[in-house]
């Protein structure tokens, strides 16, 4: 599934980041990389307005012309430079709103994975999962690799730097869906599997502190024994099928809560990738954005690749 990979990129040294890092996936994988850089039409449109004190305004096509062009001239230059390590690369600049474009642009090309990048913002400064990256996800049923620059450096990028790939899962298709890009990603990188399903501790009664407000108790020294051990059955057929295709790979039951437990799991090793389902746009499912999902991405500090529902 890793053919060819999208990378939204901009001027910004994150961005760079994010390529380098994309880069160094592409050769794993054995992948093309198409480097996407979108104008956005409505800052144009924001500047005009406030200088002429016009409401409706239309981003002037000469200039927008002009900047793209040389954007993507300099796109062109730093692809040559990439190409020498031997991975296919192309650029393509378009103007639009960007989150419109990429999604247009990755299935244009035929991306199978899309990278971009997030900030570890708390959810009300930047909305779920962030502006652009969240209606990307939202919007498209390809699958996308959520990074935060600040969490990539030069030496976690080369020969091994993915190292166990987690893959939650939670006994649903829904979550299930993850299993088969985590699979093609380990068999691209020998990448050890680890998958993983976390149980939240019974909650036995309600604590009632005021008159609308309760919090839940939970009964941590409740014995959990059983259901660890259906837990750790379930797990054990991903383990053996993972096996049976020649790769690394074991099960761990955790108890807790998901996003914290997940993130604990991915953050014990370093060269860690998560691979997990979220339900995308719409539809009461477990695992949501906003929710498990949105909360592993901004606290994980390792790359997440954030599975939406296909097309079908």
């Amino acid at each position: 599934m890793f053919g060819k990979i999208l990378v939204p990129v901009d001027s910004s040294e994150e961005s760079r980041t994010i390529l380098r890092w994309a880069v160094g996936l592409a050769k794993a994988t054995k992948s093309d990389l198409t480097l996407l850089t979108v104008i956005d039409t409505e800052d144009f449109q924001i500047v005009k307005a406030a200088a002429t004190g016009q409401t409706d305004t239309t981003a002037p096509g000469g200039i927008i012309s002009k900047i793209s062009e040389k954007v993507k001239a300099d796109l062109e230059s730093e692809a040559a430079s990439l190409q020498a390590t031997g991975i296919g690369i192309d650029v393509k600049v378009v103007a639009g709103s960007p989150a419109e474009a990429i999604v247009a642009e990755a299935e244009a090309v035929g991306a199978d994975v899309i990278a971009m990048s997030t900030r570890r913002e708390s959810a009300l400064a930047r909305g779920i999962l962030g502006s652009v990256t969240d209606r990307v996800l939202h919007s498209t049923s390809i699958p996308l690799m959520i990074l935060q620059p600040e969490d990539i450096s030069d030496e976690g990028v080369g020969s091994g730097f993915i190292q166990h790939i987690v893959v939650p899962l939670d006994g649903s298709t829904l979550s299930e869906d993850a299993v088969a890009p985590a699979t093609a990603l380990a068999q691209a990188t020998g990448a050890e599997l680890v998958f993983t399903e976390v149980i939240k501790p019974p909650v036995y009664g309600m604590d009632m502190g005021g008159v609308g407000y309760g919090a839940a108790v939970y009964a941590e020294d409740m014995d959990t024994k059983l259901l660890e051990e259906s837990s750790a059955k379930y797990l054990e057929q991903f383990v053996e099928n993972a096996e049976t295709a020649g790769l690394k790979a074991h099960a761990k039951v955790r108890v807790g809560n998901p996003s914290i437990q997940i993130v604990n799991e991915a953050s014990e090793t370093e060269g860690s990738v998560i691979v997990m389902a979220t339900h995308g746009a719409g539809g009461l499912k477990r695992w949501v954005v906003g929710s498990v999902t949105d909360k592993t991405v901004r606290a994980a500090h390792r790359p997440v690749l954030v599975i939406p529902p296909s097309a079908d």
